[in-house]
């Protein structure tokens, strides 16, 4: 079987928003940034689907009614999130054998440092609401963030240890079994490792 996870440049059919409010962190800062994702829609929308999750999508939908935002191409899901950095809780496509499927990998709030019992539940909330279309959705059973994974669509992974080798995210697992289980899920073969910092 092939499996790859696709670079960050390749063609996409849409893109996931997890819209800030009164319950996130933004809340104090809610005149300042949901401008900022307005904008965000509105770009995106003009040239793919845009996917947004808020527990409130009357809200949003009113504020993209203002803007000359593609409605055509926005799609809203009335979910409950604990965050907006939906790259990290949201679904990471591989292909395999040329064909997408959805992996719905654990996110623990960034090692049990902030509340994600919502942000866990909004893939499957997703595809229960048909958003993926035909694509599957499978739980890998393991801790990351989706943020921490830079492919290059060769096979070549570059992550970094703070996030997947902490013992607050995977503590049973060594390096080498992460890697033998991101090889099989992702089809890395080369993992770049940044012992320092943050990606």
């Amino acid at each position: 079987m092939n499996i790859r996870m696709p670079a960050e440049w390749e063609k996409q059919d849409g893109v996931l928003l997890a819209w800030p409010h009164q319950d996130s962190d933004w809340e104090q800062h809610l005149d300042v940034v949901e401008p900022v994702f307005q904008r965000l829609a509105t770009e995106i929308s003009r040239f793919e689907r845009v996917l947004i999750v808020a527990p409130d999508t009357e809200r949003v939908r009113t504020q993209l009614a203002r803007t000359d935002a593609d409605l055509t191409r926005i799609r809203l899901y009335a979910i409950p999130t604990n965050d907006t950095w939906s790259r990290d809780f949201g679904a990471i496509t591989v292909r395999r054998d040329g064909a997408p499927v959805l992996l719905d990998f654990g996110f623990n709030g960034w090692g049990l440092k902030f509340a994600a019992h919502y942000d866990n539940q909004v893939n499957q909330a997703l595809a229960k609401a048909g958003a993926f279309g035909p694509c599957s959705l499978e739980i890998p059973g393991l801790i990351l963030e989706g943020g921490s994974l830079e492919s290059d669509g060769r096979g070549t992974l570059l992550t970094t240890a703070e996030c997947l080798l902490n013992p607050n995210r995977n503590p049973h697992l060594s390096r080498p079994e992460i890697e033998t289980r991101l090889r099989a899920l992702l089809g890395f073969d080369r993992f770049l490792w940044l012992e320092n910092g943050y990606l």
